[in-house]
C-alpha cells in the first residue's frame, strides 16, 4: 500500500494564494484577478426630423405636394401608414438643394384666424377734430392787447452796495492866526458846492429773463380759452434798451432794479410795447 501524500499546509496570506492561482493556470488569469472596465455609453440617436412630401392637405402642416420637416415617429406611425405623406429619397433631396426650395412647415395652413372684436364705438358719433387751429396775426394782437397788462412787475432781492468812505472835513485854523496872516482882517468862509447826486443803479441777485416774461404773458393769456392758443416763446420778447453791463441790461435779461421797455414781436404783426418793472423784494411784503 503506497504511502498517503502529506497534505501541504494552506497558505496563510493573500500574496501566497495569488501566486498559487496564477501558477496553476497557464492559459488565462483567474476570474478573481480580472478587472472589469466600463466605458462611456454612446447611444446612437437618429435625426430629429425627416423631410417628407405631403400627399394631401394637412391642417397646420401644409398643402399637398409641399416638402416639410416632420418628426420621424409621426411619419412612421401616422402619416406613412395612412398614405398622407411619403419619404423623400436622397436623389430628390439633392434636387431640392439645387433648386433652393424652401422646406418648412406652414403652421397657419387651414387654421381659422380669430375674428376681430366688434367695435364698441357708436357709428352715429363722429370723430372730433382735435387739431388746433392757429390764430390770425390780427386776432393774436387783439388778445395780447386785451389780456396782457401794460406793466409786468417782478420782485428780486437787491445787492446792497458798500457806501464809499466820506472825505474828512478840511482843517480849521485858529481865528487869531488867520487874522494875523491877512493883516487883521477876518476871512469870509468859502461856500462849497454840494456834490451832484449820482444816478445809482442797484443790481439784483439773479435776473429777469425773457423766459420769465413769457411765463407772465402766458399766464394772462390762459385766462381766455382763445388766448391760450397764442404761440409765444422767449425769442419773441426783445429788451428795447441798449445793452449795458454797468446798467444791468443784456439782450435777453435784466439784472438791475428799475423800469425797462420790452417789445413783443410776433410774425405778421407790429411790435407790442410793454413795461417791465423790477422791484426790490422787501417792497413786495
Amino acid at each position: 500500500m503506497p504511502p498517503l501524500p502529506i497534505p501541504s499546509p494552506s497558505p496563510q496570506c493573500l500574496a501566497h494564494l495569488r501566486r498559487l492561482i496564477i501558477s496553476s493556470s497557464s492559459t488565462a488569469p483567474s476570474p478573481l484577478l480580472q478587472v472589469q472596465i466600463r466605458g462611456k455609453k454612446h447611444s446612437a440617436k437618429g435625426p430629429r426630423t425627416v423631410t417628407v412630401r405631403l400627399l394631401e392637405d394637412i391642417k397646420g402642416y401644409g398643402r399637398k405636394g409641399s416638402f416639410i420637416p416632420i418628426a420621424p415617429g409621426r411619419m412612421r406611425n401616422i402619416y406613412y401608414p395612412q398614405r398622407k405623406a411619403e419619404y423623400v429619397t436622397a436623389s430628390q433631396m439633392r434636387t431640392l438643394d439645387q433648386k433652393d426650395l424652401l422646406i418648412e412647415r406652414d403652421f397657419n395652413f387651414g387654421v381659422e384666424q380669430p375674428a376681430s372684436p366688434p367695435s364698441t364705438l357708436d357709428p352715429e358719433v363722429k370723430p372730433v377734430d382735435v387739431r388746433m387751429k392757429l390764430l390770425t396775426p390780427k386776432r393774436t394782437r387783439e388778445l395780447i392787447e386785451e389780456l396782457v397788462p401794460q406793466e409786468m412787475v417782478f420782485y428780486r432781492t437787491p445787492i446792497l452796495a458798500t457806501p464809499e468812505p466820506e472825505a474828512p472835513p478840511p482843517a480849521i485854523e485858529p481865528l487869531g492866526k488867520s487874522i494875523n496872516a491877512i493883516g487883521g482882517q477876518v476871512p469870509m468862509p468859502q461856500l462849497q458846492r454840494a456834490p451832484e447826486p449820482k444816478n445809482l443803479i442797484t443790481k439784483i441777485f439773479g435776473s429777469v429773463s425773457t423766459a420769465d416774461m413769457v411765463d407772465t404773458i402766458k399766464a394772462g393769456l390762459a385766462e381766455d380759452e382763445e388766448g391760450a392758443r397764442v404761440v409765444l416763446g422767449p425769442g419773441d420778447i426783445v429788451v428795447d434798451e441798449e445793452a449795458d453791463e454797468e446798467r444791468g441790461v443784456e439782450a435777453d435779461r435784466l439784472k438791475a432794479l428799475g423800469e425797462w421797455k420790452v417789445e413783443i414781436r410776433l410774425k405778421g404783426m407790429e411790435p407790442i410795447r410793454r413795461t417791465v418793472s423790477v422791484r426790490a423784494q422787501d417792497m413786495a411784503l
